[in-house]
């Protein structure tokens, strides 16, 4: 299955994920204090913005719906992001 890009972003997840902390004020803020202190590092920024989005995670239960929410998390370009962050 071919991957296409969503709104100029690798993917839906990965345009989702940066809507959301364009415009969530809690995840804003936290992924600002993140750029800053990656000093510019690209990789570390995206590490830490993929563990972000993990710990904001709901708890659920085990089922088809957490599988697929899960796979969505991992399916989002954390390494875009953060660049998309550092150069703002």
């Amino acid at each position: 299955m071919q991957k296409l890009e969503y709104n100029g972003w690798t993917n839906y997840e990965t345009w989702n994920f940066k809507l959301w902390l364009d415009n969530d004020e809690f995840s804003h803020n936290r992924a600002r204090e993140l750029a800053k202190a990656s000093n510019k590092d690209v990789g570390a920024l995206a590490s830490d913005l993929r563990e972000l989005a993990t710990e904001e995670a709901p708890e659920i239960q085990a089922s088809f719906y957490s599988d697929v929410m899960m796979a969505s998390v991992r399916e989002v370009d954390y390494y875009e992001v953060a660049k998309s962050l550092l150069e703002d």
